[in-house]
């Protein structure tokens, strides 16, 4: 008999801490594995995601299971107690029960469960599913009872996954070395270009390389040949956009009429307000025969202009130019002393990821740059200091009447 009840409740402390393993197992799986378990590991693996759609009947049948086993193991021990030493133990025998239960029964299965969820949620898939069956009229007595508190406490909302849990998990992700750093960049462009328009990342006018659309062809392809680029916007004397010619398109013309005006063999430019999102811009790129887009002001003037690399280098970031040999300066620099170099182009994006800063702006400020014409409302010089509450400005550059870069000085430590 009392070898009976040793081995009975060795089997009830074994089933408890199997329960303990499953329940964390289940609730440590995030839906990204669920989805993977779903479709590499056929029945078991979709009967896994169908639990973890139900929590509320997953987990009670993992707590009924559990409470049974460790209900059921206490009244064993205590009957075992009361028979090998009487009444005077019990309590002794209690605690050690307890240790017992903590140690092999809660913390060590649900550590092992932590780093093999995905095996273990497969294996005891169909006998979660039985329970569930089994204990069905306490599942749903439980459950009644506990939404009613649920409600009373938290209301009705329940929990959805937002972009920047997700953008957590990616970093969390990069941190264990399931994700690269280069590969978690990747992934949060992807989403901000969804709230970018394109006049964030846009080539301004004042930067431009143009042809008048009185030049010919012939000289045309001389000045576009020089310039190192492949294509270029047409512009009146007034400045205003009358179309896009390409180098293609002026080698043809000079062999057919190399004194014809240029504006005779340009394309009408594919226009966009400034305010479009950036990801919407890159869908009419894949799915038309656009390279470049003219970007109007509010007032239908010239404002720039965007390209496909603009949008492409948007996600995968800078690429390798030929026209100067190099690749575009990195947006924040760090300095030794504490400071840091800043490009009058750098978005508010690279702020908060490097700095950790938040700066208030206009909706129509998109750029470090902007910001600082913003709180100035005038053209600063070269060596101007402009004292904001996250830190002390130095410009360094000014060009066309625009901010090239800064050097930042935070009022607190910033984070490398």
């Amino acid at each position: 008999m009392i070898i009976a009840t040793i081995t009975a409740l060795i089997i009830l402390l074994i089933i408890s801490g199997l329960f303990s393993a499953m329940e964390t197992a289940y609730t440590s799986l995030t839906p990204g594995q669920t989805g993977v378990l779903a479709e590499n590991n056929g029945k078991r693996g979709r009967l896994v995601k169908q639990l973890t759609e139900h929590p509320d009947i997953l987990l009670t049948t993992l707590l009924i299971g559990n409470n049974f086993a460790n209900i059921g193991a206490s009244a064993l021990t205590t009957i075992l107690t009361i028979k090998l030493f009487g009444n005077a133990y019990v309590a002794a025998a209690t605690g050690l029960l307890t240790l017992t239960i903590l140690i092999f029964c809660e913390v060590s299965p649900k550590q092992i469960a932590l780093s093999s969820n995905e095996k273990i949620a497969l294996r005891g898939a169909r006998a979660i599913l039985f329970l569930s069956w089994l204990f069905r009229p306490f599942i749903w007595f439980i459950s009644s009872i506990s939404n009613i508190i649920s409600r009373i406490f938290t209301g009705k909302k329940k929990q959805t996954i937002t972009l920047e849990s997700l953008l957590h998990q990616v970093k969390a992700a990069r941190g264990q070395g399931v994700v690269e750093t280069y590969e978690e960049e990747m992934v949060r462009n992807v989403f901000r270009i969804n709230d970018t328009p394109v006049e964030a990342i846009m080539t301004h006018r004042t930067e431009l390389f143009t042809l008048e659309d009185k030049l010919t062809a012939e000289t045309a392809l001389e000045k576009l040949t020089e310039s190192g680029y492949s294509k270029a916007p047409v512009l009146t004397e007034n400045e205003e956009i009358t179309g896009v010619i390409t180098l293609a398109d002026l080698v043809k013309a000079v062999k057919v009429s190399p004194g014809s005006p240029v504006k005779k063999f340009s394309s009408p430019p594919y226009i966009v307000p400034g305010t479009l999102k950036v990801h919407e811009l890159f869908f009419r790129f894949k799915n038309e025969a656009i390279h470049l887009a003219v970007v109007l002001d509010e007032y239908g003037g010239l404002d720039g202009i965007v390209t496909r690399e603009d949008v492409i280098e948007e996600i995968f970031g800078d690429f390798y130019d030929e026209r100067n040999n190099s690749v575009d300066k990195p947006p924040i620099t760090k300095e030794n002393e504490g400071s840091w170099i800043i490009q009058g182009n750098a978005n508010f994006y690279n702020i908060s990821d490097t700095l950790k800063l938040k700066l208030p702006h206009d909706s129509r400020t998109h750029t470090v740059g902007g910001y600082l014409m913003e709180q100035l409302e005038e053209i600063p010089e070269p060596g101007t200091i402009i004292k904001l509450p996250e830190g002390e400005y130095t410009i360094i550059e000014i060009k066309d009447k625009r901010i090239i870069s800064v050097r930042f000085t935070p009022s607190h430590t910033t984070p490398e």
